[in-house]
């Protein structure tokens, strides 16, 4: 039995840079250690914020790149100053609730709208209302033996990038087989859940891709797809779409997954553009999945208007923000929200198309959002001011 941590310890971004690849990008690149210095350099502020680590990750070192494509990149910290200006803190205030995944499959769910099937959460002191909620490890203990259906997934109530998730596919006694194929028993499994997510925790249905996705996949862990809507006006419409497609091995899409891919879906049609394999020097872009053999360029994605209606129509019922990303299974069944993405993170687009987030053909769409955030802010005070006004008469 390979009795060992459950959580997904590995699901964080890899550190790039140092003197062997800055002379490797010089050898193969052919871009000079000084032209990368003066890159980093004038990259590292602005609206870019890019880090040393994030310029080699999307090989914005690339001579083919002209220094205005270069700048439309964006790091961790660039991201996070595009989605506030697209949906300020002062105009968005469910932007908890919407990281919140207990919170926001329930309130989905209620709407009508199809998403994963709660099971059970953990937490110290916070209530979940009829959701059987588990206090202690014995408590998860419990739940996992006598109550748990199986296939089952969990993950932290709040975080991103899949860290600690777990997918079980079996109980054998008190020994859980993981989806991918490791084992631990029950009681380390409940222990861990209850030390180390402070925030709580979240078990559900093990939602299963279409039969047609884990063909190109070549996984049993889930797949799917980063939707990332805006709203400019009273309709929310569709950015970008990106494909995340799990490492064979791996329990969850985590692009940073070793044997991860991630691909570039065009949004109309859902059909796939671009894949890529690998960041940085490592980058292959391929036409077939390297494990699979499986022909991934020009497929056409199913159930793929199911998909964009799901998106458009969670968007719909928080219409105040400007932008946000939501990651969707596409199932036998159809689309299933998975969840929200309220700081919704630019770089799965950056790695899948190559490109720049900031690039001409969404700088528009940026501006108009903008302008709504202004207007819709300027009415606000408007309405605060007469108020005042009208109270300060009595």
């Amino acid at each position: 039995m390979t009795d060992q941590s459950a959580a997904l310890t590995t699901a964080g971004k890899p550190v790039r840079g140092g003197n062997s690849l800055i002379e490797q990008v010089a050898r193969r690149a052919k871009v000079s250690p000084f032209r990368q210095f003066a890159d980093i350099f004038r990259l590292k502020g602005g609206k870019t914020l890019l880090t040393a680590n994030e310029y080699y990750e999307y090989q914005v070192y690339d001579p083919a790149l002209t220094p205005a494509q270069k700048r439309e990149f964006v790091g961790e910290r660039g991201s996070l100053a595009l989605n506030l200006r697209l949906a300020p803190p002062s105009l968005t205030n469910m932007r908890n609730f919407l990281g919140d995944k207990v919170g926001l499959t329930s309130m989905m769910g209620a709407l009508g709208l199809k998403t994963t099937c709660l099971q059970a959460a953990v937490a110290p002191t916070r209530g979940f209302g009829t959701l059987p909620t588990l206090r202690s490890p014995a408590d998860v203990v419990r739940f996992l033996t006598t109550e748990a259906r199986y296939p089952l997934f969990g993950k932290p109530v709040q975080g991103y990038g899949a860290f600690g998730s777990v997918l079980i596919r079996r109980l054998d006694g008190m020994i859980a087989t993981l989806g991918n194929g490791q084992t631990i028993s029950v009681s380390k499994l409940a222990d861990e859940v209850v030390a180390h997510q402070t925030y709580g925790y979240m078990f559900q249905d093990a939602v299963t891709s279409h039969p047609a996705v884990a063909t190109l996949t070549g996984s049993q862990a889930l797949s799917t797809i980063r939707v990332v809507t805006v709203n400019h006006s009273d309709t929310p419409e569709i950015l970008y779409t990106v494909w995340k497609l799990p490492a064979p091995t791996a329990m969850s899409d985590n692009f940073w997954q070793k044997g991860s891919l991630i691909a570039l879906v065009e949004p109309t049609s859902g059909l796939v553009q671009k894949i890529r394999y690998g960041a940085g020097l490592d980058t292959q872009w391929v036409q077939t999945h390297p494990v699979t053999g499986a022909h991934l360029q020009g497929a056409t994605l199913p159930c793929w208007q199911s998909v964009l209606d799901l998106a458009l129509a969670a968007h719909a019922t928080v219409p105040d923000n400007g932008i946000l990303g939501w990651d969707i299974a596409i199932t036998a069944q159809g689309a299933v929200l998975i969840e929200c993405n309220e700081n919704t993170g630019h770089g799965l687009y950056q790695l899948a198309s190559g490109r720049g987030i900031l690039n001409a053909d969404f700088l528009p769409t940026f501006d108009k959002i903008t302008a709504r955030n202004t207007r819709i802010l300027q009415a606000f005070a408007s309405k605060r001011k007469a108020y005042q006004k009208a109270k300060a008469q009595f």
